[in-house]
């Protein structure tokens, strides 16, 4: 309502319409009393007392204005809404009622994923069929949610193995460790702590232009406490930032690994908001405990391993000369029992 009370005031207390009829009428409007002609329709009462209701705005998803003005106002004649030629009754009641904003309306498709989807979090190389729902402003076009809606089939898993590398780069084993997998034609899926990167860009573009995957492995890779433990704003900083420094060398991480494979709810929400999914392992061969021998981690891999198997390996975060020294015994293993090598797919 546009300065209702102020327009009745500069008109006046007593307001006359000339209808032609006799006498007057006590009518209340914008809470003050107003007297007009009998016979007077609502119509022109509101239009000489300038009862404007406010518009409403119509709002895109994220609450941002859209069309102003869009959703009118309403005109009550004694909380009901009645055709403007009502004529007056003394006593009637005029109420301006505000348009109220209203969000955009949604629209919802359904795409067909023939080759399935990942989980997320991801443990083995397995896709489940189904479709993806997608919900968009019907008028804006953003995106609202996506979801996936499995179709009941088991899913499919690959007769391949991942192998993963976690908390590099490094400087003494990450190049190291790089040349092996070359050498034997191994793609391979490598987790980068943010900070690491920021001080070995290089190192990262190396594994990047030997055709592996970069995922992302936080900045400041915290473990006390634990990373699901930690507040919603500093998961999604530590994501956002290792995410940066990523995309500063030239990578477009779409896969997070939490620190330790420490994940929740609220962790893959977190990740899931900034476009990655989750990845963590079905196999863990201790690497990264002190003393673990070449021999050990090999075996340790080769009694795991079966189809769609993802195995946790280490280039950085300690001595990683035993982890880079098992790779040939690792790679022979796994090829025997007829699997390929693959890198996680985004």
């Amino acid at each position: 309502m546009l300065g209702i009370a102020g327009a009745i005031a500069a008109l006046g207390v007593k307001v006359l319409l000339d209808t032609g009829a006799q006498g007057e009428l006590t009518i209340e409007a914008a809470g003050r009393s107003v007297h007009v002609a009998e016979g007077t329709s609502l119509g022109q009462a509101t239009t000489t007392l300038r009862l404007r209701p406010r518009a409403g705005d119509l709002l895109d998803v994220e609450g941002s204005v859209l069309r102003r003005g869009a959703v009118a106002g309403v005109l009550r004649l004694d909380g009901h809404g009645v055709p403007l030629d009502t004529r007056l009754r003394n006593g009637d009641r005029i109420t301006a009622v505000a348009g109220r904003d209203r969000r955009e309306p949604l629209s919802r498709q359904v795409v067909r994923v023939p080759g399935g989807m990942p989980a997320d979090p991801q443990f083995f190389l397995a896709r489940t069929r189904g479709s993806q729902v997608v919900v968009r402003g019907a008028i804006s076009h953003e995106l609202v949610s996506v979801s996936f809606r499995a179709s009941g089939a088991r899913p499919t898993v690959a007769r391949a193995v991942a192998l993963t590398f976690d908390d590099g780069p490094s400087p003494q084993y990450t190049a190291r460790i790089l040349a092996i997998l070359k050498r034997l034609h191994v793609p391979a899926t490598f987790f980068v702590v943010g900070y690491l990167a920021d001080r070995y860009p290089n190192l990262v573009r190396r594994e990047l232009r030997a055709g592996m995957m970069v995922g992302n492995h936080s900045y400041n890779h915290p473990e006390v406490p634990s990373f699901d433990a930690l507040p919603r704003r500093l998961i999604d900083d530590e994501i956002a930032l290792g995410a940066d420094s990523l995309r500063r060398v030239g990578a477009n991480p779409k896969l997070f690994r939490p620190p330790s494979g420490s994940f929740s709810p609220t962790v893959v929400s977190a990740a899931e908001a900034l476009g990655e999914r989750i990845v963590l392992w079905s196999v863990d061969p201790a690497d990264w405990k002190p003393g673990a021998t070449a021999r050990q981690i090999a075996r340790r891999v080769l009694a795991a391993v079966r189809p769609g198997s993802i195995v946790i390996l280490h280039d950085g975060g300690g001595d990683r000369s035993a982890t880079a020294a098992a790779l040939p015994a690792i790679v022979k293993g796994i090829r025997q029992r007829g699997l390929r090598l693959a890198a996680v797919a985004a």
